[in-house]
């Protein structure tokens, strides 16, 4: 007789892996259209030459000179081609990047003016959603803390998943 390895899944397994799965794709489609929203957001101010990714990438650098290492450590841009858009958006005047000169592999980036008023619009975009999240969408504050928790914890469980080898 063979045994299988595998436990037979209970009734709230099958739920638990459900559920998984369902905030999966909401967290996917939630970031897709993220950057949907950024896009559509430029687009009617007149700005058409950035992508939604290009555009939250500049938010993310900020007003200061950052390593381009830091905004990778911090995982926003995973998934997408960091050099390709750091590329595109210098040649479009919106980031200048420099070498260190203790260490000439690493790179600084810093926005233009051009940058910095993509950067105002985007930031300018999340505060009227922020304000507009109650009393539109019913989503109040202790909703956000919970999903920022529940995220938290994703995040946490995959980092250890590869460093730990799960």
């Amino acid at each position: 007789m063979l045994v299988n390895a595998k436990r037979p899944a209970s009734g709230a397994d099958e739920l638990v892996e459900q559920s998984f799965l369902k905030a999966l794709s909401l967290l996917e489609q939630a970031h897709r259209r993220l950057h949907d929203v950024v896009k559509d957001n430029l687009e009617r101010v007149g700005e058409r030459s950035l992508t939604g990714v290009q555009a939250l990438l500049l938010y993310e650098i900020g007003d200061s000179e950052t390593p381009a290492s830091a905004l990778r450590a911090r995982g926003a841009f995973a998934g997408t081609s960091m050099s390709y858009n750091v590329k595109k958006l210098q040649e479009g005047g919106y980031l200048v990047q420099s070498r260190s000169s203790d260490d000439r592999r690493a790179v600084r980036l810093k926005l233009t003016p051009s940058g910095k008023a993509v950067r105002a619009r985007v930031q300018e975009m999340f505060e009227k959603q922020a304000n507009a999240l109650e009393p539109t969408a019913s989503v109040r504050r202790d909703d956000l803390d919970q999903l920022n928790k529940t995220v938290s914890r994703l995040e946490r469980f995959w980092s250890d998943q590869i460093r730990y080898q799960l």
